[in-house]
């Protein structure tokens, strides 16, 4: 079973579904079954994924939550391509995610683009 604390406000996305939590405070929930869980702040809105970085962490949520096809592959590497031309801090991320998804732990390799994300300047074109 998994307990998460959870903001006002905030989405759990769970396999195919969105829960919003509609609260004042912080709640609890747990969560019991064999469906992907992601949290909010490692999700990216599809609307707000414009550069490669971006398309590339809302492929890897794709895959995650709704499962791999070999069209997402083909994807990923075009993209994994692009992102990697951009730097050689892109080239190391792209590296580490390509470690997690050959382990199977995509969600690893989702909580690696969304930290990399956070951390590199918000007027990059990654």
């Amino acid at each position: 079973m998994l307990k998460l604390a959870i903001k006002p406000g905030e989405k759990i996305y769970i396999g195919r579904s969105t829960l919003v939590i509609r609260a004042d405070t912080t709640v609890t929930i747990y969560i019991d079954g064999d469906q992907p869980v992601l949290k909010d702040r490692e999700a990216i809105d599809p609307e707000t994924a414009e550069t490669p970085l971006q398309r590339l962490h809302l492929l890897l949520q794709e895959i995650y939550l709704h499962g791999q096809s070999a069209q997402h592959m083909v994807s990923y590497r075009k993209l994994a391509r692009e992102v990697e031309a951009q730097s050689d801090d892109a080239a190391g991320l792209v590296l580490r995610i390509e470690d997690w998804l050959a382990e199977g732990n995509c969600f690893m390799a989702i909580r690696e683009i969304a930290r990399f994300t956070r951390q590199s300047d918000t007027g990059s074109d990654i």
